[in-house]
């Protein structure tokens, strides 16, 4: 019984260990979160960065929006490249 017990435990521990190792972004996901910091503004806000880099950002206003999706283009001539942004705008806004 003890032993049973204990195979169990071990087992639910690798299993614990195994999802935090799997929780660490990818290196596109992390170059898409240097590139946000750089190119964020106070009027869109992240929504969420895919395993292969591509950022979905809200926005409330085409200007920044433009002026986001244009710096993320600039950004990605000079690195590497990383897939097109997605902008949306927020559930019940303008």
């Amino acid at each position: 019984m003890k032993a049973a017990v204990a195979i169990a435990g071990s087992s639910c521990l690798a299993l614990a260990l195994g999802a935090c190792a799997t929780a660490a972004n990818t290196p596109q996901q992390n170059l898409a979160y240097e590139r946000w910091e750089r190119c964020k503004s106070a009027y869109v806000q992240i929504e969420q960065v895919s395993l292969d880099g591509r950022i979905t950002f809200q926005f409330s206003n085409a200007a920044d929006r433009n002026a986001v999706v244009q710096c993320l283009t600039e950004a990605g001539r000079s690195g590497s490249p990383l897939p097109e942004p997605v902008s949306v705008r927020p559930p019940g806004g303008p």
